[in-house]
């Protein structure tokens, strides 16, 4: 009985011994849980980056068709006013633009509310806050009595609204008002200035309607970069890497460009 008896307890025993083993071999390896932890981890990166980049050509998307509608309705605008522009966007509601929607940026941190310009972008292109001033803006903190008091939000800068800029005027240029925004791209558009170039009687060449931006949008300028020349390097024109900002031009194409949209590059010419 005795003898029975130890033959059953070292049977259980090694069933037992058996099914550590058996579990030994089956699970995994510090080693092994760590190459699990990072791919999934690398997985994982890789995932936000691409829904983080989905996220900004949706963001690009929707505005370049704000600005494509808006692009649309002032060439209409024009085609009803003989040619004039109106004094700001706001003015383009409700008869040429129904949803007032389209005057904010889903990229705009701001909501359309605040500034044009996001303030990390001014400090990134070591600009000066001059555009920054309410005056410029197309929302409720400017209290201009020329714009549409029901556009309250608005996230685009109007290169060619009725505010004041202190630029003074091209040396090129014949003696008028240049004072306003409006007044003063304008005569870029007809005489040119020292930045579009000179004909053959070293005159400065009128920009082209596809190329001077009527509306612009700040909000994407984290999204890539463009060649382009920088402001602070316009006298040699040297080009380099700029952040982005999207824009309708005159004509009503929409394009991307540097900051400084004088120094945009445009196909066919050169980087150097």
């Amino acid at each position: 009985m005795i003898r029975a008896l130890i033959s059953t307890l070292s049977s259980q025993a090694s069933c037992q011994m058996a099914e550590r083993g058996r579990l030994r071999h089956g699970g995994f390896t510090l080693l092994e849980l760590l190459v699990v932890i990072v791919i999934i981890g690398i997985l994982g990166s890789a995932l936000v980056v691409s829904v983080q980049s989905g996220y900004k050509q949706a963001r690009q998307a929707n505005c370049k068709s704000n600005l494509r509608q808006f692009g649309v309705a002032l060439t209409i605008y024009r085609g009803e006013n003989d040619n004039r522009t109106p004094d700001w966007i706001s003015n383009l509601y409700p008869d040429y633009v129904d949803d007032r929607s389209l005057y904010v940026c889903r990229a705009d941190y701001y909501g359309g509310r605040d500034r044009i310009r996001p303030k990390d972008f001014v400090a990134a292109i070591r600009d000066s806050a001059t555009l920054d001033a309410t005056k410029f803006r197309d929302n409720a903190t400017n209290m201009d009595n020329t714009r549409n008091r029901a556009i309250e939000c608005s996230s685009y800068f109007f290169e060619f609204s009725t505010a004041t800029h202190g630029w003074g005027k091209d040396n090129f240029w014949p003696d008028g008002d240049y004072s306003t925004l409006k007044a003063y791209k304008h005569a870029q558009m007809t005489y040119g200035d020292e930045n579009s170039g000179r004909d053959e009687n070293n005159r400065p060449l009128p920009y082209s309607a596809s190329r001077i931006p009527i509306i612009r949008c700040y909000h994407h300028w984290r999204d890539q970069k463009v060649y382009g020349v920088a402001y602070v390097d316009r006298a040699s024109r040297r080009p380099s890497k700029q952040y982005i900002v999207l824009n309708v031009a005159y004509a009503g194409n929409v394009f991307v460009g540097p900051p400084w949209w004088e120094g945009t590059i445009h196909p066919g010419e050169t980087r150097q």
